[in-house]
């Protein structure tokens, strides 16, 4: 299985959350575990609204991050393009989604075009998740 995790999934390897213990299983068990090269930002982003909301304290975004500088060599990262931005903004007005969102899946799809069902693509955004299978895409839950 090749793992691709979008932003919600990915948090969960860092942080402790409803269904981490899932992400982090699936992540062991995948023979390469993808991640668009967006995700970095995003995650940080994840991270300061989880401290501003009181979620997490200035030291645990500091250990988080430290561990994502240490693990983020070992994610397959997907490069972004001309190409991929297009498709992402077609994606977008077709399935509606927000922009971040369409270009993670259009990330998982030009992979998925490349492993076929190989590719299982792992979110927590239930939107997100629907256009992934509009797409024909597999999915992995939790619960």
């Amino acid at each position: 299985m090749i793992l691709y995790l979008d932003t919600s999934a990915l948090v969960k390897l860092f942080l402790d959350e409803l269904h981490s213990d899932s992400v982090r299983r699936w992540a062991s068990d995948a023979a390469n575990v993808m991640v668009s090269q967006l995700s970095w930002t995003e995650m940080c982003a994840a991270l300061a609204l989880k401290k501003r909301t009181g979620q997490i304290t200035a030291a645990q975004v500091s250990v988080t991050l430290a561990a994502l500088h240490q693990d983020w060599p070992r994610y397959q990262r997907l490069a972004t393009d001309v190409a991929l931005f297009a498709e992402a903004g077609a994606l977008a007005l077709r399935l509606d989604l927000r922009a971040c969102d369409s270009v993670q899946l259009a990330s998982a799809w030009r992979v998925f075009g490349l492993t076929g069902p190989a590719l299982v693509f792992c979110s927590f955004d239930r939107k997100l998740n629907t256009a992934a299978h509009a797409l024909g895409l597999p999915v992995i839950t939790a619960g």
